[in-house]
């Protein structure tokens, strides 16, 4: 499950999630992914929440 500004979007195996410039979002349950970012992700940017209430 992707929570992309709020909104719920399930993804199933060989799904893609786009997540638009500047947007929140955040995933839960067991994933395999590829990640491709635009610019380059850099791990200052990486804020990890944990224990969120669904």
């Amino acid at each position: 499950m992707w929570v992309i500004e709020g909104r719920v979007f399930e993804v199933r195996v060989g799904g893609v999630v786009v997540v638009p410039l500047e947007k929140r979002f955040w995933f839960r349950g067991s994933l395999k992914q590829i990640c491709i970012t635009t610019p380059a992700w850099e791990e200052k940017y990486e804020h990890h929440i944990r224990d969120i209430e669904f």
